[in-house]
């Protein structure tokens, strides 16, 4: 069959990769799956050390995405576009307007960023002072490990501050729309509170009990 002119992107493409599945299926009496199929057709590759910090259960779709690319570098702030050739204004950071906006001074350097991860670790009972993008991603990926309450939280919290964020920016950008970082706060903590709504938790941990009290988790 020959890919119809009109065809879909994904239909062509799954007409092109046809002698790629053929031998996988070769010789199969049982049904199989896509997922198998698509195993199969990956290279093999070593997992990264965060990737925990993206494909966790539990996890919102659209702050995952937002994550693996920053963790990338592939999200298109001003410095990248500016190397890419775009005519952009200026590459200085649309929320504290100081410094240039690249991954790393976004979602961590920036004082309005800073702030928010302040608070947000604030309300996870931790003390500490955000520094960097590699300080941070480095504390993240040893310590958001398991299946306590804390962890997913913070897996939670991590994802929904780098969306906010991105979300934050592209907001003023695009929509002429500026919220605090109070608003900001309250967003993250919306989306955690529904995220974990109904989930049964040991409420004897006193750990526990703090952070649903900080969360609004019922």
């Amino acid at each position: 069959m020959e890919a119809p002119k009109n065809a879909s992107w994904s239909f062509k493409y799954l007409l092109k990769i046809r002698p790629e599945i053929t031998p996988i299926l070769v010789g199969l009496v049982q049904e199989v799956s896509t997922s198998y199929i698509w195993d199969k057709l990956r290279p093999p590759a070593p997992k990264v050390p965060w990737h925990h910090m993206v494909w966790f259960s539990g996890r919102i779709s659209k702050h995952s995405i937002i994550v693996w690319m920053a963790l990338l570098n592939r999200l298109p702030t001003r410095v990248r576009l500016l190397r890419m050739g775009l005519a952009i204004e200026t590459d200085k950071c649309l929320l504290c307007g100081e410094e240039a906006e690249n991954r790393d001074h976004l979602f961590f350097e920036c004082q309005f960023a800073r702030d928010l991860w302040g608070s947000i670790l604030n309300l996870c009972c931790i003390s500490r002072e955000g520094c960097s993008w590699e300080s941070e991603l480095a504390w993240a990926t040893l310590l958001f490990k398991g299946k306590s309450l804390i962890v997913v939280v913070l897996k939670l919290a991590w994802s929904g501050h780098i969306y906010g964020i991105w979300n934050e920016k592209n907001g003023r950008l695009f929509e002429n729309r500026v919220r605090s970082n109070d608003e900001l706060l309250g967003d993250i903590k919306e989306t955690i509170r529904i995220r974990l709504l109904g989930k049964v938790f040991n409420r004897l941990d006193l750990v526990n009990n703090a952070l649903c009290a900080n969360w609004g988790i019922a």
